[in-house]
């Protein structure tokens, strides 16, 4: 076989670090520490430096091939760049550069360039390009394992706290149906109808976790300012074969895109937080930005409405049966605990009768309202006088011909499966649950399913919040953890910076005087 002398490759890779360049460069400075934070390099030690220049061996493997050389590295500290050059080792060639520049927010784009050559006769294709491949991967690990670093010190907690000058938030959010994701992609392309359902909705599955729009400043009634983004996590409730173990996967791959922005609380918003709910442990493993899943603001906004509707259509609370749907969840079964001291009756729904049994034993300890069970959502409905409907679910909870007159219905599920579809009922008070009004407005550029940019979801107004409190925490934590206590807590904090109770809206038409007049005289109220 005939052997050609071997070729110089070339090799670009770029990257985006959550750290300003001097951090940056300080860690890429510290060559001897490196064996400790990526995995495929065995050993990095100096052997002589100066102000600026270190003569070093490495010892680097990647799938079983081990690579040794000695190499001269000089830093540029002013123009932020790093050369170095193998002056020995197994390569004839390897030499290069890093350049860092000002990425956006607190971060650092990354460029390398490597030039490499084998020096020995091995067929071409066979030998160099797999070399290549690999002296690539090892970069890539390293620039993961920089990243990993960065964002370990960037969540560090000093006296249990962290670094107040995290004062940016993060919502995480999707669409609620196909069609909406389709509103959402025409923002961008006009002409997106021309394309195939199945073609976007595969094109949407595959596509990772991403920042799809900033808030400068936000603007508390205080007058404090803090940043906001907006992520979208790629997935819609109708997807086939949708479950927790799928989504899971695609919330830490949103997560770690706040933390790369190096926000300080991050908000699941959705089917995200039902991931949360189920696995938060999990997703506290996994990430380091503070997560909540902002039910407790929504169970103060649903036990707002719930009151107010109450007052606007002449209901006695005290005298009135609750079914709550979806009453073993997270917001279910806070918006249980609460009512139990201000309703009759309360009626739990749900999928198992064990966990529903669980739940009954725990409220009647409570010793206030009577609890009932049961699996049949459209039997439960038929004599309630108000009903929370909290699950969430892509498809109708509960058939609203059930519905007797008059009856309260707080849609507090994402999607909103009742208030979208039982406009044809005019003698029972529907609302959208769990909305609030924010003191900026919420303008994405793009609609979220809300009537105006002056409502925003609970979920998501608590990270606003909480960052405006700098309460950097996993506030609502996983199912099950959410006090009368807590839910009241961010109540207040909410009104202190101008998050109240939104009006009443029935999908996207606000409920006014004449159609509350319309209610009432067709409603049997006591």
């Amino acid at each position: 076989m005939y052997l050609k002398k071997t070729k110089t490759h070339c090799i670009s890779i770029h990257g985006s670090l959550p750290g300003d360049r001097r951090n940056v460069l300080a860690l890429l400075s510290r060559i001897e520490d490196f064996p400790a934070y990526v995995p495929n390099i065995r050993e990095s030690r100096i052997i002589k430096q100066n102000a600026s220049e270190v003569l070093s061996e490495w010892l680097v493997e990647t799938d079983g091939l081990p690579i040794r050389w000695r190499q001269k590295t000089t830093f540029d500290a002013r123009n932020f760049s790093i050369n170095f050059e193998a002056v020995a080792g197994d390569l004839e060639k390897f030499e290069g550069m890093w350049e860092l520049k000002k990425g956006e927010g607190n971060s650092t784009e990354v460029n390398i360039i490597v030039r490499l050559r084998l020096g020995i006769p091995v067929p071409e294709q066979m030998v160099s390009d797999e070399l290549e491949f690999r002296i690539k991967k090892i970069f890539k690990t390293i620039l993961e394992a920089l990243e990993e670093k960065l964002v370990e010190a960037r969540y560090a907690r000093k006296d249990g706290k962290l670094n107040p000058g995290l004062n940016s938030f993060v919502v995480m959010g999707h669409p609620y149906n196909f069609h909406h994701l389709m509103k959402f992609f025409q923002v961008y392309k006009p002409d997106v109808y021309s394309m195939t359902p199945e073609f976007l909705m595969k094109i949407f599955e595959l596509a990772p976790a991403y920042r799809v729009a900033t808030i400068d400043e936000f603007r508390s009634k205080t007058g404090k300012k803090v940043k906001g983004y907006f992520v979208m996590c790629p997935l819609i409730p109708d997807m086939a074969m949708l479950t927790p173990e799928v989504v899971l996967p695609k919330v830490i791959d949103g997560c770690r895109v706040g933390e790369r922005l190096g926000a300080g609380i991050l908000a699941l918003g959705g089917f995200t937080s039902v991931v949360g709910e189920r696995y938060f442990q999990q997703l506290r493993n996994k990430v380091r930005i503070p997560i909540t899943t902002g039910n407790a603001f929504t169970v103060a906004m649903v036990l707002a409405g719930v009151r107010k509707a109450c007052d606007l259509m002449g209901k006695n609370l005290k005298k009135s049966k609750v079914v709550i749907i979806g009453g073993t969840g997270d917001i279910g079964s806070a918006c249980a605990r609460s009512l139990a001291f201000e309703a009759k009756d309360i009626v739990l729904t749900g999928r198992t009768r064990t966990t529903l049994e669980m739940a009954q034993g725990l409220l009647a300890s409570l010793k206030g309202a009577k609890i009932h069970i049961t699996t049949e959502n459209n039997d439960a409905v038929r004599e309630a006088d108000i009903i929370v409907a909290a699950a969430s679910a892509a498809q109708p909870v509960v058939d609203t011909n059930m519905i007797k007159p008059g009856t309260i219905v707080c849609d507090v599920g994402y999607p909103k499966n009742i208030s979208h579809t039982s406009k044809h009922r005019s003698d029972i008070f529907v609302f959208s649950g769990g909305l609030s009004t924010v003191p900026t407005p919420f303008d994405m550029g793009f609609d979220l399913g809300l009537p105006n940019p002056n409502i925003i979801y609970g979920c998501f107004a608590e990270s606003i919040i909480l960052c405006m409190e700098e309460r950097y925490e996993n506030f609502s934590e996983g199912k099950g953890k959410l006090t009368p206590e807590k839910v009241e807590w961010i109540a207040q904090a909410g009104k202190k910076h101008g998050f109240e109770l939104a009006p009443f809206y029935w999908g996207n038409e606000l409920i006014d005087e004449e159609r509350i007049s319309t209610l009432l005289s067709k409603a049997v109220v006591y």
